[in-house]
């Protein structure tokens, strides 16, 4: 597995950065086209394009920077359609759990670019959902994973092709061609270890998702969180061969270096390549570290907004809230807190809260007290509610109103707006007819093509042969 050990020499070590003002359909294509030739990489027969998708909303109006955008999306399926040699492109992300993927698709506006880009396509093109399609179990060997079943259409793809968005992550800093993995999954095999063995759950992953060509928008880079992110201006497309190389430079662009991104770091702990910046070779219109460094001074500066929500206790004194937040531990040999699970889901939810209502809902909300891990100190909960976040959640209580278990594990963003909905005094943008009425439709239309593409039977099968045997 030469490309799990660190891709080979000369251009897999290669990134090109491309400078780019604006989402401009015929300035990317030309990007991209000239990428590929100075990457050596001229795909043949199918391939698979992965964007990147986590949510979207109705007319953007949580904003337009969480997932790759569509002049983005079109530039790369427009170049490979027209490769020589290839006989069809097939685009499938799975999105945040909990969603129907068609939904975020529909808001992100791919369906309608995807009309866009069959005009100009050489090839057929189709945009499919992830949690749609028929699955093969490819072998994986990893810390988290021994198989892993992905989407037909990706497994049997003769080529790979991500679209990663630089952004950052509410818990892992960064976001970009690494952890764009974690959409090849499912919701149930993603939600498999979303917990303290999720950074070696993500390096699993680039066993059966190594792509051999990344195109990154960095053109517009969203600060704060991953699903509703705060929008600044980067102006770059970034290109590669090895998604370890290429989250390097996109790390240094947001300030940070590899110590700092979880996922990253073990990743070469684990034998990828490369373990530095310094071995990166630049090219483009940034050839040198000094020259990422001046151009990360577009995203500065590093202020509470671009950390916004990545310390809930920061977040609950400045919002002045009665809503109170406990953190304890879910390891019980070395007492240690599960920093990947239930809080990431929780920091979302409450994000997204403030983005929609505004930050004074929060000094309006109902007293509640909000515990996350196992707690050694009682807690008074002065009357109000208490919800307990995760099956491994718990503490002793005084003065406590009713009291709420969620025991899942992880617990996110959907299972709180699901089962905290608006207890808390929070309005919520996806309880209103405008955002459930459309979600209920895709919710059907999503189940119509598991019907049809035989994904239910196929589930089922899976659990005769594997969870049933093991219970008998």
């Amino acid at each position: 597995m030469r490309k799990a050990q660190g891709g080979n020499a000369g251009a897999m070590n290669e990134v090109i950065l491309r400078r780019c003002e604006e989402y401009d359909r015929d300035r990317i294509l030309a990007i991209v086209k000239d990428g590929m030739r100075e990457l050596g990489y001229a795909p043949k027969g199918k391939v698979f394009v992965k964007p990147n998708v986590v949510f979207a909303s109705k007319n953007a109006k949580l904003g337009d920077a969480a997932y790759t955008n569509r002049a983005v999306v079109n530039a790369a399926m427009v170049a490979l359609s027209n490769s020589d040699g290839v006989t069809r492109v097939d685009m499938g992300e799975n999105t945040g759990i909990g969603v129907p993927t068609r939904l975020n698709f529909k808001n992100a506006g791919y369906f309608e670019e995807m009309k866009r880009i069959r005009k100009d396509a050489g090839s057929p093109v189709r945009l499919f959902c992830i949690d749609e399609d028929r699955r093969d179990e490819l072998f994986v060997g990893g810390r988290v994973h021994h198989t892993l079943r992905v989407a037909r259409t990706m497994a049997r793809a003769d080529s790979k092709v991500y679209l990663p968005k630089l952004k950052c992550h509410n818990v892992t800093n960064v976001t970009g061609a690494v952890k764009l993995n974690i959409g090849i999954c499912s919701d149930d095999e993603r939600a498999i270890r979303h917990d303290f063995l999720l950074i070696d759950k993500i390096v699993d992953l680039l066993v059966v998702g190594y792509p051999d060509f990344i195109v990154m928008d960095a053109i517009d880079i969203g600060v704060a969180n991953e699903a509703i992110p705060q929008v600044r201006k980067l102006g770059l497309i970034i290109m590669g061969r090895n998604p370890v190389a290429v989250d390097l430079v996109a790390s240094r662009l947001l300030g940070y270096g590899i110590k700092d991104i979880p996922y990253l770091k073990r990743a070469v702990e684990r034998g990828y390549l490369p373990a530095r910046l310094e071995d990166v070779k630049l090219r483009g219109d940034i050839t040198t570290i000094r020259g990422l460094d001046e151009q990360a001074k577009r995203v500065m500066p590093y202020d509470d907004e671009f950390y916004r929500w990545q310390d809930i206790h920061k977040e609950m004194a400045r919002l002045r809230t009665p809503i109170r937040f406990h953190w304890g531990y879910s390891k019980t040999d070395d007492k240690s807190r599960c920093e990947y699970g239930c809080v990431m889901g929780l920091k979302m939810f409450l994000s997204i809260a403030e983005r929609y209502a505004g930050p004074e809902v929060f000094a309006k909300a109902r007293p509640a007290t909000l515990v996350i891990g196992k707690v050694e100190e009682t807690i008074d909960a002065r009357g109000g509610r208490v919800f307990f976040i995760g099956s491994c959640s718990d503490a002793r209580l005084v003065n406590a109103g009713p009291v709420t278990r969620i025991k899942h594990c992880f617990t996110t963003t959907s299972d709180l707006n699901l089962i905290i909905g608006t207890k808390l005094g929070l309005p919520s943008p996806f309880l209103g007819p405008s955002y459930l009425l459309p979600y209920l439709y895709n919710v059907a239309a999503a189940s119509m093509k598991k019907h049809a593409n035989l994904r239910y039977l196929q589930d089922v099968k899976h659990f005769l042969d594997h969870g049933l045997m093991k219970k008998i």
